[in-house]
């Protein structure tokens, strides 16, 4: 059986969607690359997105862990589950929930692609190399602020940087029928 809750199968996960996602892009011509239809992101811009998620992300998780105690409180539960926190996400999305300001982009150009796929593979490895530092207690009581989830564990975190990262691949290969 599967558990999404181990680090290491996490850490499988991080690395399999980002690979998924990046080898879709490395396979589109320019016109797909930025065609931005019915005001959805181009591929390119869901790229910087993600881009813009793991740049943040490598931030918290490199700030002292007392300071995150101290601005986020401990958590005293178990983290939920990867299937709570994607059920909870994708209910907030159908209530209308959109992406801040902050990590909305700016259109992409077809001559960025090539750069900004490696950009994505170096900040998901960053952040795989992070969450290795950290035990499980740690993953499991530090908090960080999520603007649509509200304070997750450093645990729930990664799991929702894993399956946003395979929802905006989902929402291209639909896109773009392919």
């Amino acid at each position: 059986m599967y558990n999404m809750n181990q680090k290491s199968n996490i850490i499988h996960a991080l690395n399999n969607t980002v690979n998924q996602f990046n080898t879709f892009i490395e396979h589109l011509n320019q016109a797909e690359f930025e065609v931005n239809d019915n005001h959805k992101w181009s591929a390119g811009q869901d790229l910087v997105h993600l881009i813009k998620l793991l740049r943040i992300l490598n931030i918290g998780y490199a700030l002292p862990k007392a300071l995150l105690k101290m601005l986020y409180g401990s958590n005293t539960k178990a983290s939920r589950s990867s299937d709570e926190l994607r059920s909870k996400y994708k209910t907030a999305l159908a209530g209308g929930a959109k992406s801040p300001a902050l990590y909305i982009p700016k259109p992409v150009l077809f001559d960025a692609k090539e750069s900004l796929i490696k950009q994505h593979q170096v900040l998901n490895q960053k952040f795989i190399d992070k969450i290795n530092k950290l035990t499980e207690i740690e993953l499991d009581t530090i908090q960080l602020p999520h603007p649509i989830l509200g304070k997750v564990t450093l645990r729930e975190m990664a799991f929702f940087t894993s399956f946003h990262t395979e929802h905006h691949y989902e929402l291209l290969q639909s896109k773009l029928k392919k």
